[in-house]
C-alpha cells in the first residue's frame, strides 16, 4: 500500500513537472541561395535574391552593398515569395568590381550570409541574335530583329553605310530587344512623315531602292553582327528587301511590313548580293 502511493506521489510530481517546462521556440534565422542578375553593362541595375529562413517572424532584410571603392550602401530587402527576399544594386560603371552581403534579423537573433561580388561588363552582350532583317529604299526604313532566345542590349551598336566611303548613320540607345522583337528605323529623310518616331530611332542617311547599297550591323567594338551587301542593282526594289522567314532566311523583293513579320513570298529572290 505505502509503495502504491509512493509511486503514485512520483507520478503525479513529474507529469507537473513536465507541465511546468514550455517547449523552447527557436529564433535563429538563415540565410542561403544568394543569386544576381548579370550586369552587362553600366545601365543594367542588378536584382540580388536569397533564401532567408526562420520559425518566427522575420523583422528585417537588408542588401549591404559597396560599388568598387564607394562607402557602403543598404538597400532594403523584400519578399517577393515564401522566404525569398529581392533587393536592387543600381547600375555602376563597366569594369566596377561590386561586394554584396545579406544581412537578416528576427529581432532578437540575426545572420549574416557570405559575401559575393561580380564586375560590371565582365559577361560579353551576344549579338548573334540581331540581325538585319528588312530594308525599304522607298518608304526609306530599316528594320531590326531578334531571332535568338535571349534579350539583347543594343546600347552602341551601329549602322554602317557604305557608299564607297563608311559612314556611321545610327548608334543604338539603351535599349532592349527581346526575343522576336523589332525595331524599326526611319530616315532622317522621312522623319517629317513620322512625327511618332522617336529621334533614338531615326538614322542619318537615304536608302535607295534602285542601286547597289552596304549596310553593315556592327557591336559597339567594330565587329560585324550582320551585313546587306547588293553589290549589283539587277531590279529595282518595288517595296522591300526582306528576310523570309524572319530573322534566318534569304533576302527576297516583298510588300512592305514596317515593324511586322515579313510577308511569306520567296517568288523573287534579291539578285546581285555579296556571295
Amino acid at each position: 500500500m505505502k509503495k502504491t502511493a509512493l509511486f503514485a506521489a512520483l507520478a503525479l510530481t513529474f507529469a507537473l513537472g513536465i507541465s511546468c517546462v514550455e517547449d523552447k521556440i527557436y529564433d535563429g534565422v538563415t540565410i542561403s541561395g544568394l543569386q544576381n542578375t548579370v550586369a552587362y553593362t553600366e545601365d543594367d541595375a542588378v536584382t540580388v535574391t536569397a533564401n532567408v529562413a526562420s520559425l518566427v517572424d522575420i523583422a528585417k532584410v537588408e542588401l549591404k552593398y559597396k560599388l568598387g571603392g564607394a562607402a557602403e550602401a543598404t538597400a532594403a530587402m523584400s519578399s517577393v515569395s515564401k522566404g525569398v527576399y529581392s533587393g536592387t544594386i543600381p547600375g555602376a560603371a563597366e569594369g566596377t568590381k561590386v561586394t554584396y552581403r545579406v544581412e537578416a534579423s528576427t529581432g532578437s537573433r540575426s545572420a549574416v550570409s557570405a559575401e559575393a561580388s561580380y564586375t560590371v561588363g565582365e559577361v560579353p552582350i551576344d549579338y548573334s541574335g540581331l540581325v538585319l532583317n528588312e530594308l525599304n529604299g522607298n518608304d526609306k526604313f530599316i528594320e531590326l530583329y531578334n531571332k535568338g532566345n535571349d534579350e539583347i542590349r543594343i546600347k552602341g551598336v551601329n549602322i554602317i553605310k557604305d557608299d564607297k566611303v563608311e559612314e556611321a548613320v545610327w548608334t543604338a540607345p539603351s535599349a532592349v530587344i527581346k526575343p522576336g522583337e523589332f525595331i524599326l528605323l526611319y530616315s532622317e529623310d522621312v522623319q517629317a512623315d513620322h512625327p511618332e518616331q522617336s529621334a533614338d530611332y531615326i538614322f542619318h542617311s537615304g536608302l535607295s531602292a534602285k542601286k547597289a547599297v552596304k549596310i553593315e550591323l556592327r557591336d559597339p567594338k567594330g565587329n560585324r553582327i550582320d551585313v546587306f551587301n547588293l553589290v549589283e542593282c539587277v531590279t529595282k526594289a518595288a517595296a522591300s528587301y526582306a528576310r523570309v522567314p524572319d530573322g534566318n532566311g534569304s533576302w527576297y523583293h516583298c510588300a512592305a511590313t514596317p515593324g511586322t513579320a515579313n510577308e511569306n513570298n520567296t517568288a523573287n529572290p534579291v539578285e546581285g548580293l555579296e556571295k
